[in-house]
């Protein structure tokens, strides 16, 4: 870079969410520069149902700046409190994953972290946990009568209604989309990406480019050449065959995980369909074979299905001279945890960050400053590889050949601090301080998937020592506020007549 950034090229594949998202972080968080993006509606995009994290809400609304009642509007999420996961111990007919939990705290009215008292079971272990389980929305009526929604949650979102809605609101910002294939990248001589060329001969010059092209990752893989560290030790599965079905049913306010013969399928509930998509290992099992395991579970899926190929892993670095790589382009893994979006959120905002801080100068403090980030996205992208691991490591629901793989070889990384202090110690909030620096699943992640899937310990709780009796209030206050709260149905009609208040953590 020679100069001031200030022409950012955003390229895209098939105009999915990576590039919208990446815009618009650039254009709110830096009005001035002048950003494009490109892609092209010739490109198929996967197109299947996003789940989130509980982190996406606040990128979206806070960060972003998008206008939740226009969201809901034009988007029609659903509320997803968290996972439910059929999994881990083949006694147990399932364990909830909420967002919303205390396992990890010590709550002022009891003398120890809520886990020791959820040690056999942790259904109860938080308010969200009781709502999965009644199948209720975070929007609670209060006594005065007024609605109020407790927004620590994801959501659920149709892909396609939501690149829609962020190619609007791209455009409202002045920001140019242009509809073209790339067919050149021209690399001047100091490595750096100078312009891209178009089929029409015309081409598109850039100070920053931001590769969102998916898994081809144009610019990142294919043009500079930066290595792949495949996650593969850890992580078997390789494909997925998607469907859904127009809904007959009640709409479920979490992402369920189900175990399956050779991986596992989700379902991720929308408001008028269900998305459903069998995540496996094609070292295990064929395309057929999957498929029709999948249609035998969810008789319902109609004959129209899609193939997906990936591979698990990350590139190096995301930000290599003037590339910086989001989504797809940068690194994957299996949806297990909903880390997409939240990981274009998470890489986007540090680019923001690093341009801000160096004022947009293509200064040696500027490449300090992006190394740091490489650092630290890095590290991010292994913690959720390690903490996905942790899925394959212990899940005893099903005896197969390829679970059985997934008992003997998974590599968990770095976790296996954590879980071998978890074995031996319990669910000690000391252990918090193994995992790695600004997690993205923090302890209580670790000790609810840790719990849930009963992975065993050495620690043998002492009821004499707990005070039960003050557990057994706090969970009375867990389920009368649970009855408070409306059915998924009542509360849509609520949000959609803007008669609630809304409490962000």
């Amino acid at each position: 870079m020679e100069k001031t950034i200030h022409n950012v090229v955003v390229l895209g594949g098939g105009g999915g969410s990576a590039g919208f998202l990446s815009a618009l972080a650039l254009k709110v968080k830096m009005p001035w520069l002048n950003v494009v993006v490109v892609h092209s509606t010739n490109i198929p995009v996967i197109g299947v149902g996003e789940a989130t994290t509980a982190w996406i809400p606040w990128f979206l609304h806070k960060y972003l700046e998008l206008n939740r009642e226009q969201f809901y509007e034009e988007t029609q999420p659903i509320w997803k409190l968290g996972i439910k996961f059929i999994w881990g111990d083949s006694t147990q007919s399932h364990f909830n994953y909420p967002f919303v939990t205390h396992l990890a705290d010590k709550l002022s009215v009891l003398s120890k972290s809520t886990a020791y008292y959820c040690l056999d079971s942790t259904t109860e272990s938080s308010i969200y946990s009781l709502l999965m389980e009644q199948n209720k929305s975070p929007c609670f009526q209060r006594e005065n009568g007024d609605f109020v929604v407790d927004e620590r949650f994801g959501y659920h979102i149709e892909n396609t209604s939501f690149v829609a809605y962020l190619e609007r609101r791209a455009a409202e910002l002045d920001i140019k989309i242009i509809d073209k294939a790339v067919v050149n990248i021209e690399v001047a001589e100091n490595g750096y990406v100078r312009q891209l060329k178009f089929t029409d001969e015309t081409t598109l010059a850039g100070d920053l480019f931001v590769d969102c092209s998916g898994f081809r990752s144009t610019l990142l893989g294919e043009t500079l050449q930066e290595p792949f560290c495949s996650f593969s030790s850890s992580l078997f599965c390789d494909s997925a065959v998607t469907g859904r079905w127009m809904r007959d049913d009640a709409i479920q306010p979490f992402t369920t995980a189900q175990t399956m013969q050779s991986g596992w399928c989700w379902q991720i509930d929308l408001q008028d369909k269900v998305n459903r998509g069998y995540v496996y290992s094609s070292g295990f099992i064929s395309d057929d074979d999957a498929l029709q395991e999948m249609k035998c579970q969810n008789p319902l899926m109609g004959d129209e299905h899609n193939l997906i190929r990936f591979k698990s892993g990350r590139h190096q670095r995301f930000w290599v001279k003037n590339v910086v790589a989001v989504g797809n382009a940068s690194g994957f893994v299996e949806p297990l945890e909903s880390t997409g979006l939240h990981m274009i959120g998470e890489t986007i905002k540090c680019v923001c960050d690093v341009l801000i801080d160096s004022d947009q100068q293509p200064s040696p403090g500027l490449i300090n400053l992006a190394n740091l980030a490489n650092r630290a996205i890095a590290q991010k992208w292994d913690d959720i590889r390690d903490f996905l691991s942790i899925h394959f490591k212990f899940n005893r629901r099903v005896e197969s050949k390829f679970w059985r793989h997934c008992w003997h070889k998974t590599d968990i990384g770095d976790a296996e601090t954590v879980v071998d202090f978890f074995q031996n110690n319990g669910p000690s909030p000391i252990g918090q301080i193994l995992l790695r620096k600004n997690s993205v699943f923090g302890y209580n992640g670790y000790l609810n998937l840790l719990m849930g899937q009963q992975v065993p310990t050495k620690y043998q709780s002492d009821n004499d020592t707990l005070d039960l009796d003050n557990w057994r209030q706090v969970k009375n206050h867990f389920i009368k506020n649970c009855a408070n709260a409306l059915p998924i149905q009542e509360a849509i009609q609520v949000v959609k007549e803007r008669k609630c208040q809304w409490l962000t953590s």
